[in-house]
């Protein structure tokens, strides 16, 4: 376990960054599907999209089941992390962007076994093995993190910064946006981050949802696109 301040800290920016093996970058949760269409074309109708899917839906549902995570890890409930996992595929209504959750989570899994050398969510990955349930990304990152001795808030955090950002280098390369836009739009969302993982670290399990049909609906039509440079 790393126990140190420093190493917390290196362990998170390592993790988070979009450089670690997860293939999350590669994927728009629908977002290609409004660039496509037209819906989303410059730096300001991106940002608000970006805005309102953090605000409701990452923060409340990928965000929550960090911090859910991070609780069963520390208590060593592996029946409450695979049923927690369960809830996580439940609530992403299109095929595409269950698939991206669990294929992200299950190469984050490898990753952090493989360059941590380490093994104490073998029992969880053995789970995912025998199909108890579908190891999706933010179940295998706040548990993780907990295991690394990383703070339930901070672990959330760490987590939707590195979804936005992720995010917004689709942007970057579909609209496509510069650089400096780019980057200005993760810094204005510094407090909107904040207040997701504080909403996230207080949220009961059954409260978790999503609140963006229309992102939904984009997510289902992302698969009949007649090109996509996206994998979700």
């Amino acid at each position: 376990m790393t126990t140190d301040a420093p190493n917390r800290l290196l362990y998170l920016l390592q993790v988070a960054n979009a450089s670690f093996p997860t293939g999350a970058f590669n994927h728009s949760y629908g977002f290609e599907t409004w660039i496509d269409s037209g819906t989303l074309d410059d730096a300001a109708s991106f940002e608000s999209a970006c805005r309102d899917w953090l605000r409701y839906a990452a923060a409340p549902t990928d965000g929550a089941a960090v911090a859910h995570a991070h609780r069963r890890a520390a208590g060593g409930d592996l029946d409450g992390l695979v049923d927690l996992d369960r809830i996580v595929g439940a609530l992403k209504l299109s095929r595409e962007s269950r698939e991206a959750s669990f294929k992200t989570g299950r190469a984050l899994l490898g990753a952090y076994r493989d360059v941590f050398s380490v093994e104490p969510l073998a029992p969880f990955a053995e789970a995912v093995r025998e199909g108890r349930c579908e190891g999706h990304q933010a179940v295998i990152f706040g548990a993780a993190a907990e295991t690394q001795g990383i703070g339930a808030e901070d672990s959330v955090l760490a987590f939707l910064h590195a979804a936005l950002s992720n995010l917004v280098s689709v942007g970057a390369r579909l609209i496509p946006l510069g650089q400096i836009e780019s980057q200005r739009i993760v810094r204005e969302a510094w407090p909107l981050l904040t207040q997701g993982a504080d909403q996230a670290c207080t949220m009961e399990l059954d409260a978790l949802g999503s609140a963006t049909a229309g992102l939904d609906v984009a997510s289902m039509r992302h698969e009949r696109l007649h090109t996509r440079l996206c994998m979700s």
